[in-house]
């Protein structure tokens, strides 16, 4: 049979490298003719690329005002680690435990050091057992390399605090301060790092020399116990008990005895297990309404993501501000916001305009190609809301002290929401029945990385 088809003539791709001597000169003239190009490098070179570039008058649009404004004391400060999700995870919990205790402390703080031992014990536990579970490949193959590149680090999101939380319990910041290493946890984690390639490598050595179960069990418990003395040497060891005086707001002077860290947690009222991760991940291959993990086993339903549109996350937020509580929330921190002044707006810097080339990609687009991931965990603590009930402005409680921005917080324009916001976490009783239902789906497993 004679094909009627046309028969399509590929043009061959040139590999060679188009950088000559022709195109530099073409550059050089371009550049040279380029009045606007010059204006440009004046304001950026002189004022660098942020104030170089940003739209003045967005400020004047943004007031720190919100017509729903719920609890908001004691910005935290979490330095130079990347604790952010438990700052912001441990916002909420004190929160409750305030007003549940009616405390009359303005500054009442939880220990984010608590957490963040035991999320290096854990996380540490967790890559022994990966170890493990790769005895079968090869010291070179890509999930030994992946592993052994970066065994540990001190990022996380919601779903990475809340097993903490339902395991170990919080406990006040007085109990268990910040030592010199917690706020700059790159000693940790190199330490920690120097550790776990030890470990991988005693167990791979073990299992090589036919080492059993019991061997290799007694060598995991083994290592985790030099990981704890590791940590408590750099953090201090967390309190079995402890006593817990406080105020009330009514004049009453009251002390918990020997409480422990989990009864302490319990005086919050949340189960963990009641709040979702909702995200906006507007791509082809993961529709809305489904839910998705990165857990390559797909035991651990905290980690279950559940994707809906924009509008629908906005509502949600909305709903849960309004029933008086904070909403953790992780977004691509460092695209069009000034953190010295503390705004965020989608159109804050015109870079398309200040460089002179297209540059800008759709938000669906920037996941895509890798542009955007979640760099920051902070809390939602007001909305300011139009007559027709649309948000116009949100209020954020970051982690940074309260030198930065307004007071320690940003506040939002509704377009950098749309752009950059990611992830939200929603108490379900603030969620409408059918998204609840949306929830409780099996997670499709996404390989690691693609969510963010």
């Amino acid at each position: 049979m004679v094909s009627i088809l046309p028969t399509v003539i590929k043009e061959e791709i040139s590999l060679e490298n188009c950088i000559t001597k022709d195109f530099l000169d073409r550059c050089r003239t371009a550049w040279e003719s380029d009045e606007s190009g010059h204006q440009a490098a004046r304001a950026i070179t002189k004022n660098g690329p942020l104030l170089g570039v940003m739209d003045v008058d967005v400020p004047r649009r943004l007031p720190f005002t919100f017509s729903v404004d719920v609890w908001d004391e004691g910005v935290t400060d979490q330095g130079e680690s990347l604790r952010c999700w438990a700052f912001a995870s441990l916002n909420v919990v004190r929160q409750s435990i305030s007003e549940n205790l009616n405390l009359a402390e303005k500054n009442f703080e939880l220990s984010q050091n608590f957490t963040y031992f035991y999320d290096q014990l854990e996380k540490s536990a967790k890559f022994l057992e990966n170890v493990c579970r790769n005895f079968d490949k090869p010291l070179r193959s890509p999930a030994m390399l992946q592993m052994l590149r970066q065994p540990i680090m001190d990022n996380g999101q919601w779903f990475v605090f809340a097993p903490l939380a339902k395991k170990y319990g919080v406990v006040p910041k007085f109990v268990m301060p910040d030592t010199q290493c917690s706020p700059d946890t790159k000693y940790v984690t190199r330490i920690l790092s120097d550790k776990l390639r030890y470990a991988a490598h005693a167990l791979r050595q073990a299992h090589e020399q036919g080492a059993g179960d019991e061997t290799i069990q007694s060598i995991k418990e083994r290592e985790l116990t030099g990981v704890y003395g590791i940590l408590c040497r750099f953090l201090g060891q967390p309190p079995a008990t402890f006593d817990f005086p406080y105020k009330t707001k009514d004049g009453q002077f009251k002390t918990l005895k020997n409480i422990t860290p989990l009864e302490f947690f319990a005086l919050a009222r949340m189960d963990v297990e009641e709040y979702m991760t909702i995200i906006h991940h507007p791509v082809p291959h993961c529709p809305y309404g489904k839910t998705y993990t990165e857990n390559q086993d797909g035991t651990d339903d905290m980690s279950k993501m559940l994707n809906l549109d924009i509008d629908t996350i906005k509502k949600l937020v909305i709903a849960q501000l309004q029933g008086g509580q904070q909403v953790v929330m992780g977004c691509d921190v460092a695209k069009q916001s000034h953190k010295p002044s503390g705004y965020m707006h989608a159109q804050l810097y015109d870079y398309e305009k200040a460089f002179g080339t297209p540059m800008m990609l759709s938000k669906t687009d920037r996941i895509l190609y890798k542009g955007t991931s979640a760099t920051h965990v902070m809390t939602f603590s007001g909305v300011s809301l139009d007559e027709n009930q649309k948000p116009l402005r949100w209020k954020v409680h970051n982690s940074y002290g309260d030198s930065m921005g307004i007071h320690g917080h940003y506040v939002m324009d509704d377009s950098w929401f749309d752009e950059y916001v990611l992830s939200v976490v929603i108490r379900k009783k603030y969620a409408p029945e059918e998204i609840v239902r949306a929830y409780e789906q099996k997670p499709e497993i996404m390989a690691p990385g693609e969510l963010y």
